[in-house]
């Protein structure tokens, strides 16, 4: 441990910022492809080839939020819909997780942001897979899965990702960025769980996410009472704890198959309750893009490297937030 004069300490980090700063825009300036940056698709004909039987069953499911879901995500904060995806699809998904899993592409989920991210099984028991276009580790495992294909669940996810940066331009007049959308798959074994926590915490790299995604893709016939494992969001005004003589206030949603469900990042603090049967789920965070002040507020938390580390990683889009943040 050691200390430094304060006045230094301010100038230093100054410094350090308008030189990240600088970096970032030098970086976005060149041309930098992205593992993570959904392509724009242009569909050209194909002479005297049809499309196999699973092609067709994707490419007629487009699944659409309504203005009235947007409004209702706009004024409450989160919106719960059922059946936003066809059973068929949710069994698809389900399948490629099982698949994912027998190949050795999860993890153990861990919590935190940044330096402090660890696996802690008190708090979180869950397994999980990062997921985006042009993933190396996921293209050698196949390049045609229900993930890539037209109308599968990237474009299903692009469209929803337009919607949702309208609304964002409308509230807030901040569009988002698609390049730094962070999605992945997670599974919870039987007796699996998540604690209440936030998904963006200030003076982090997860500041940058607007709104939270939960897609369920679980089994048809799920049972509440039999199967548990409901997403509890919380509605008290606290963050990682129910405040001080604040009544619990909160709302329960049963994971079933085809479930979507969107919240704002920062304002609804949120778990998974203990789960008595396999739980699978599509969890993602639309982002809106780095400024300046964001990097001046990271290195106002004297971390200079994470701010660097951070920087790095939005400006060239190829490690990507979570793996700095290591959700």
């Amino acid at each position: 441990h050691f200390h430094r004069d304060s006045n230094t300490l301010h100038a230093s980090t100054m410094k350090t910022s308008s030189w990240i700063i600088s970096l970032i825009f030098a970086i976005n300036n060149c041309a930098v492809v992205s593992a993570f940056v959904s392509p724009q698709h242009v569909h050209k004909p194909r002479a005297n080839v049809l499309p196999s039987t699973s092609q067709l069953k994707v490419a007629t499911a487009s699944p659409q939020i309504t203005q009235a879901d947007l409004a209702s995500l706009s004024d409450k904060g989160y919106v719960v819909i059922d059946n936003f995806l066809p059973r068929d699809l949710v069994d698809d998904l389900r399948d490629d997780i099982l698949n994912l899993r027998s190949e050795g592409a999860f993890k153990e989920a861990k919590i935190g942001q940044d330096s402090t991210n660890e696996l802690n099984t008190n708090i979180r028991i869950a397994e999980t897979c990062f997921l985006g276009r042009n993933r190396p580790e996921l293209l050698q495992l196949g390049e045609n899965s229900i993930r890539d294909r037209s109308g599968g669940l990237y474009d299903i996810l692009d469209n929803l990702c337009d919607s949702l940066s309208d609304l964002s331009m409308k509230d807030s007049a901040t569009p988002l960025d698609r390049s730094l959308n962070e999605l992945l798959y997670a599974y919870y074994p039987e007796g699996g769980f998540y604690r209440r926590h936030r998904d963006a915490i200030p003076n982090s790299a997860s500041v940058l996410r607007k709104y939270s995604l939960l897609l369920y893709l679980n089994r048809d016939g799920w049972s509440p009472e039999k199967d548990a494992g409901q997403l509890r969001m919380h509605l008290d005004g606290g963050g990682d704890e129910c405040p001080p003589g604040v009544q619990p206030n909160f709302l329960d949603v049963d994971p079933l198959g085809g479930t979507l469900v969107l919240f704002k990042s920062e304002a609804i603090p949120h778990e998974v309750l203990n789960t008595m049967s396999e739980r699978f789920a599509l969890v993602g965070w639309f982002n809106r893009p780095v400024s300046a002040s964001d990097i001046a507020n990271l290195g106002e938390g004297g971390n200079l490297v994470q701010v660097g580390m951070m920087a790095v990683a939005l400006a060239l889009v190829t490690v990507g937030a979570t793996t700095i943040l290591g959700q």
